[in-house]
């Protein structure tokens, strides 16, 4: 079977497909590459590259099977209507959930210690600043309460964190939550305002579908306290680009952590560049137990197609096997 992976660079997870699926045809292509890609390919890559229209409407493609969770690169209705089944893995259990959870906390100590501005004041040869914050016995919101917001929550009780989960469905939404994980509070996204407005850090993790497009607006930035840490590990435009770029010039927003943009890759001359904000090039999930995990995971579900089966975490298993 051939395998395309698509958009070249990432040759630790071509490597770890190789090595999982040895007896198949594993080729990486440019994201201008990918409609030719499907014209041979039965299974299709994303990692973070848009698949086209086009591409779906090869008779050739069976899957287009995510490396990871987000699934926003792919036009569900359209794979579906073309006869091609969209897959995705779950974060948890991977190493995927668990990274992206360490980096947020990381965005958080970063933010709330000013490191950037810490490494000033030691060329400075200034010791004892920046005055910083500090996470014990500080407030944060989880806007998106699902595999990532549990890994999150789970690490904050280590350091003594108020926490408050915030999730579409509430505390009696259809999906199970880990019982294990200790929350302060747990509410529905209709009490968003609410919730954030006593938040020293809120947490963005909620997945990129279209009700979450510009979720967190002028009117949640408004909720927020003065002075509060915002992080992004979700998806960039789940955060309306102009109202942080306004909360953090007013000063609502003391600094911005930020592991995804609204393009990738971001320009890092962009006005919001201007402000507090610690950026990272999307490597939440970037880390060696993760990649391994989900690579693992890829290979099985594609396994699963060779022998006829419906890949688990398929979304659209109604199309069938071909």
């Amino acid at each position: 079977m051939k395998v395309g992976l698509c958009i070249k660079g990432y040759s630790r997870i071509l490597n770890i497909l190789k090595d999982v699926l040895p007896e198949d045809e594993i080729f990486d292509c440019d994201r201008s590459e990918v409609v030719d890609a499907a014209k041979v390919a039965e299974v299709l890559i994303p990692t973070m590259a848009p698949i086209p229209e086009a591409a779906l409407q090869s008779p050739k493609l069976k899957l287009v099977q995510q490396y990871g969770v987000g699934l926003d690169c792919v036009d569900i209705p359209v794979a579906t209507q073309n006869g091609v089944l969209v897959a995705n893995v779950p974060s948890v259990g991977t190493g995927n959930a668990e990274s992206v959870a360490e980096l947020a906390i990381a965005h958080m100590l970063m933010l709330s210690r000013h490191i950037p501005l810490a490494f000033e004041r030691f060329g400075e040869k200034r010791i004892g600043m920046p005055l910083g914050q500090c996470l014990w016995k500080s407030t944060v919101a989880i806007l998106g309460y699902g595999g990532i917001g549990e890994e999150i929550a789970r690490r904050l009780e280590g350091f003594g964190a108020r926490v408050v989960a915030i999730s579409r469905n509430g505390p009696r939404g259809e999906r199970p939550r880990d019982s294990s994980i200790h929350l302060d509070d747990h509410v529905g996204a209709d009490q968003t305002e609410s919730a954030v407005a006593d938040a020293d850090y809120v947490v963005v993790a909620a997945p990129a579908s279209p009700e979450n497009i510009g979720l967190v607006d002028e009117s949640i930035f408004s909720s927020m306290k003065k002075g509060v840490f915002v992080v992004n590990i979700a998806r960039g435009p789940v955060i309306d680009y102009t109202a942080l770029r306004n909360a953090l010039k007013e000063g609502r927003v003391a600094g911005a952590g930020l592991d995804v943009f609204w393009q990738e890759p971001f320009d890092p001359n962009d006005p919001i560049m201007e402000e507090n904000i610690i950026p990272t090039p999307h490597i939440g999930g970037g880390t060696e137990r993760s990649l391994r995990g989900i690579g693992e995971a890829v290979g099985a579900n594609i396994e699963r197609l060779k022998r006829g089966e419906i890949p688990t975490s398929c979304v659209n298993p109604e199309v069938g096997i071909s």
